[in-house]
């Protein structure tokens, strides 16, 4: 007995996410931003007419590599939101260790492509911003305001905080990843990110340090982040 009409074969989510995949893959590449609704389908081995069926248009797609990442940093995001707090100084730049290894692991590429593909377009440009920048902007302003509740940082407005706190980083990843400046102009991470985290309490910071919750040492960062070799030297 066939399937009612306008039903949907009970694979469609699968076979959606795989096809989200393989464009990801495509969107990736240096020219990936200007790939062509036939040219995303290609990548994926489907055809024209398929890849329409599942996402409608280019937008559609790119929307839908965009929405993955959401969930897939949901879990992620909780834990820079909620998790028990270590002392202000060693928070932050635990985070900014979260924020860097994230980056390495292939959080850099989703901000490559929305940005890449979101600039200047009224449809794709929101979508980056709702799915992937704001969430973790959100994240951080949630974590800031527990670290003003416990008197280590002024009362203010914890979302200018968390632009001031992540903007920079973010450049910095962007700019010695994706842009290449780990080749043109190389850039230390951890002396970054030490001393951003210094100026940044310069400017917010109570000189209170708060003592760390129930579980602080096991979550991100916990017990400050491990020295690494910096970002961008010798790095293929």
């Amino acid at each position: 007995m066939g399937r009612p009409a306008g039903s949907r074969n009970p694979d469609f989510e699968a076979t959606r996410a795989s096809l989200v995949a393989a464009v990801q893959k495509r969107l990736s590449e240096p020219d990936g931003s200007r790939a062509s609704f036939r040219e995303m389908a290609a990548a994926a081995g489907v055809s024209v007419a398929t890849l329409r069926h599942y996402f409608g248009s280019r937008e559609g797609v790119v929307s839908a590599v965009l929405s993955q990442w959401h969930e897939r940093g949901q879990r992620y995001l909780l834990e820079v939101a909620t998790g028990p707090l270590l002392p202000v100084r060693a928070s932050l730049r635990g985070f900014l260790f979260y924020l860097e290894f994230g980056f390495r692991s292939g959080v850099e590429e989703v901000h490559a492509i929305g940005l890449a593909c979101g600039l200047r377009e009224p449809t794709l440009g929101p979508k980056y911003l709702c799915e992937v920048l704001d969430p973790t902007l959100e994240s951080v302003e949630a974590r800031l305001a527990r670290h003003v509740a416990r008197g280590e940082l002024r009362a203010g407005d914890v979302r200018q905080m968390a632009l001031a706190l992540v903007a920079p980083p973010l450049v910095v990843l962007l700019h010695q990843g994706s842009l290449g400046g780990a080749k043109a102009r190389p850039l230390e991470w951890d002396k970054f990110a030490d001393e951003h985290i210094e100026a940044f309490l310069r400017a917010y910071g109570t000189g209170h340090e708060a003592p760390p919750e129930p579980g602080a040492e096991a979550s991100f960062g916990g017990g400050g982040p491990p020295r690494k070799r910096p970002r961008g030297q010798n790095d293929a």
